[in-house]
């Protein structure tokens, strides 16, 4: 510590003025961190506790890439009838991203729901849509408070080939092989396999196979 403190009477003003900044900032961000967190944590405390009877026994996936990781999700609930995906904007995001990412999860999920901070609600109303549900995060004894503003209802607009893509290729193989359709597919690219599973099976179909496949899955990364 002596010799720290001895290197750092050495620093110029302006030197030491960066120094601080630098040390400011990282603190800063790791506060920010802790709250985007802190608000995924009571996300989950949320699920379990207010939709255990309609989402119990679900998969429930963290940051789910979509659109061959084009996007993000911060959280998805896949249940046996329909998948509901979750996005997080914390008092630390803004909303700049939210109408790409709208569009893009409207394609996937049968439902939707956005969990922001009260600030942004106002804005937000003005991006999603109507049938999108809505929990306003505040803060209540140093925690988030989830408080759902309304729920979500059914996206009566999915498209097949996008929930196909939430497949790797050897899923997607897979599904074509328990369905008759693998012939002539096992040197095909994923996204032939993709466009056959989506122009063929039914939209439960595709549903169903996608939570078992990812209940399934063990390397995630």
């Amino acid at each position: 510590m002596k010799r720290i403190l001895l290197n750092l009477l050495k620093l110029t003003d302006e030197q030491q003025k960066k120094l601080c900044l630098g040390i400011g900032i990282m603190i800063e961000y790791t506060c920010l961190i802790m709250k985007e967190e802190a608000v995924r944590e009571a996300l989950h405390t949320f699920l379990r506790d207010n939709l255990k009877d309609k989402y119990f026994n679900s998969l429930i996936i963290d940051e789910l890439g979509l659109m061959e990781g084009s996007f993000r999700v911060d959280m998805a609930v896949i249940h046996k009838d329909e998948m509901h995906g979750f996005e997080i904007k914390s008092a630390a995001d803004n909303l700049k991203r939210l109408p790409a990412q709208q569009e893009n999860y409207c394609k996937v999920f049968d439902r939707m729901t956005l969990v922001c901070d009260q600030k942004h609600v106002a804005e937000a109303l003005e991006i999603v849509p109507k049938w999108w549900g809505l929990i306003c995060v505040s803060e209540k004894d140093d925690r988030p408070y989830l408080n759902e503003i309304w729920p979500s209802r059914t996206n009566f607009e999915v498209d097949p080939y996008s929930m196909c893509q939430l497949l790797w290729r050897e899923e997607a193989f897979a599904l074509l092989r328990e369905n008759g359709m693998h012939r002539g597919f096992r040197k095909g690219s994923r996204k032939k396999m993709w466009k056959a599973l989506a122009s063929t099976l039914d939209t439960s179909e595709i549903r169903r196979a996608i939570r078992l496949k990812l209940a399934a899955r063990k390397d995630w990364r």
